[in-house]
């Protein structure tokens, strides 16, 4: 009795044929499921272990003829995958390590093991895996092998290594040149080298690696090496060892027959891939410098076959052509300069070691992201002298601080007692502007009562050039008609008669016998002569009075314009 589902049987005959040379197992024969031993015998039946299986259930089976031992069924479980090896069949060709496909490959899973052998299956590992669940597989045929299923985390891929296909000779290996068709910028010393394929059933590393997820993957058959291709860091720090030592996901292949769980996975990405001693530098000057420096690098996804090929490894690349590039970059540099100007350039010494990593990185298909030069640790007398030098510096800038502090102070002082006399400096410009403004109403008054003067004075001459020349031509005409000395007469008379003139004395002095007609006539004479000379004469004086007048005033004018043009 074979329990259902759980187990199988299989069997080995006592008696029957021998089996052929080069096989292990007999070939099935129609035997009713080894219940009929004499059709067995007589159908050609092998003597020993049997490819045919008995499936659960329940069997008459002679047990001097056919020995049964019952086995669990195959089980693969569930994140695993069950790689196959072949007991018997053909032997596998020579070069060959995986066992290449039958033309007619109808085994069902292996569970048809006859079809297998028929069908010319090789013995050996073979291609085609098992996924998880149960299988009627007979042990003597096939040994299963579980495997966990490969995973490539975020942020890496894999590049796979065939292993399929006969070895590679060297008429197999290209003819042209690596450099000319697709390899590094850098010069190949070998051909092998880079030896890339885009034929799985092809030996070699795969052109084109996997991206994330997770994969069944034939250990036996593909090699997986994980390549990061987000950010790789580099440190080169005190108390690190002078070797890097990688215990990230690069040491562990996704070909380990171990899946990496979220929580390593998390755990370990989180690690500093690679660590490298302190970088010891020697100053143009013989200092000596201590420099920690932290380089960040990438490696495209579509170039990372070509790293496996050249290096074999990430750790490789980096022991090789990273650690020695920024090592002997940093020396060179420090070489070229005193330690003082080495600590002061560091931005523009990290600029340059970026751009120099960037341009050799590039030959290898790897980006140089970014560089950090943290920290320079440097002779302590060096610092003190340093230090002493900073502190004097800024002593002097303090003092010409509270100079420049003093002289702001002068100013602000002057400005705040020209703000206090300011209303005084206000009041006298105020006293000044009306001063002026009084001093300009003067001179337009001056100039108005000037002109005003100028033109009544030219009036009265000329009223009285006018009165002169109507008086002149009426003296003129009336001495034409009753002459000169008449005329002269006749306004003594008017004079007299207006009582302006007197005429009678107070004191009467006649002559002789009261004939006094000559002496009257001639003091009449003279008094009119008198009266004519003065009013002329007062006449000139008036007019002279009025011109000297006009011309003081215009003095005094012009004397009042020349001082406030002064001003």
């Amino acid at each position: 009795m074979i329990h259902v589902q759980t187990e199988i049987g299989t069997i080995e005959s006592i008696d029957g044929e021998p089996i052929p040379t080069g096989r292990l197992l007999g070939d099935a024969v129609e035997c009713n499921q080894f219940q009929d031993a004499k059709m067995f015998l007589d159908g050609g039946g092998k003597k020993g272990p049997q490819i045919a299986i008995l499936r659960p259930g329940a069997y008459r089976i002679n047990t001097r003829v056919f020995k049964v031992t019952k086995h669990p069924v195959t089980k693969i479980d569930e994140e695993n995958i069950g790689i196959v090896v072949a007991v018997d069949g053909r032997p596998l060709p020579s070069g060959y390590i995986i066992a290449p496909k039958p033309e007619n490959d109808e085994h069902k899973y292996y569970q048809d093991g006859q079809s297998f052998v028929t069908n010319g299956g090789y013995r050996g590992p073979q291609l085609d895996t098992l996924q998880p669940g149960e299988y009627y597989i007979n042990p003597l045929l096939f040994k299963i092998k579980q495997y966990e299923v490969a995973e490539v985390p975020p942020g890496y891929v894999a590049v796979l290594r065939s292993n399929i296909g006969p070895e590679l000779s060297e008429s197999t290996l290209p003819q042209d040149p690596v450099k000319e068709d697709k390899s590094f910028k850098h010069e190949m010393n070998e051909k092998e080298e880079v030896l890339l394929t885009t034929d799985v059933n092809h030996r070699g590393i795969w052109e084109k690696p996997v991206g994330p997820g997770i994969y069944n993957l034939n250990f036996l058959a593909l090699t997986p090496y994980l390549v990061p291709t987000s950010a790789v860091t580099i440190d080169w720090a005190a108390g690190a060892g002078i070797k890097a030592e990688d215990k990230g996901l690069l040491e562990k292949t996704a070909g380990k027959k171990k899946v990496l769980k979220e929580s390593e996975i998390e755990t370990e990405r989180a690690t500093e891939f690679f660590k490298f001693s302190q970088l010891i530098l020697t100053s143009k000057d013989g200092f000596t410098l201590e420099a920690d420096v932290r380089l960040i690098i990438r490696i495209r996804p579509q170039h990372a076959s070509f790293i496996i090929a050249r290096f074999g490894s990430v750790p490789n690349l980096i022991e090789q052509i990273v650690q020695p590039l920024i090592d002997s970059s940093f020396r060179n540099k420090a070489g070229e300069k005193k330690a003082i100007d080495f600590i002061q350039s560091r931005t523009d010494i990290q600029r340059e070691a970026l751009e120099k990593a960037h341009e050799e990185f590039e030959k290898y298909y790897v980006e140089a992201k970014n560089l950090l030069l943290s920290y320079i640790k440097v002779d302590a007398t060096l610092l003190k002298t340093q230090t002493d030098r900073e502190i004097a510096i800024q002593q002097q800038e303090q003092f010409q601080q509270q100079a420049k502090a003093q002289e702001e102070n002068i100013v602000v002082q002057e400005k705040t007692a020209r703000a206090e006399k300011q209303r005084d400096v206000i009041a006298a410009t105020l006293s000044i502007q009306i001063n002026k403004d009084r001093a300009a109403a003067l001179v337009e008054e001056a100039t108005g009562i000037k002109t005003a003067t100028m033109l009544k004075a030219d009036g009265e001459r000329y009223n009285q050039a006018e009165i002169g020349r109507g008086l002149a031509d009426a003296y003129k005409a009336q001495a034409e008609v009753v002459g000169p000395e008449r005329l002269a007469v006749i306004k003594v008379m008017e004079q007299v008669a207006s009582g302006e003139v007197k005429i009678v004395p107070d004191l009467l002095i006649t002559g002789e016998d009261g004939k006094g007609g000559n002496l009257f006539n001639t003091w009449m004479a003279t008094m009119l002569s008198s009266e004519i000379k003065r009013q002329q004469v007062e006449r000139l004086q008036i007019e002279k009075l009025q011109v000297e007048k006009l011309q003081v005033e215009e003095q005094q004018i012009e004397e009042q314009q020349v001082e406030e043009q002064q001003k």
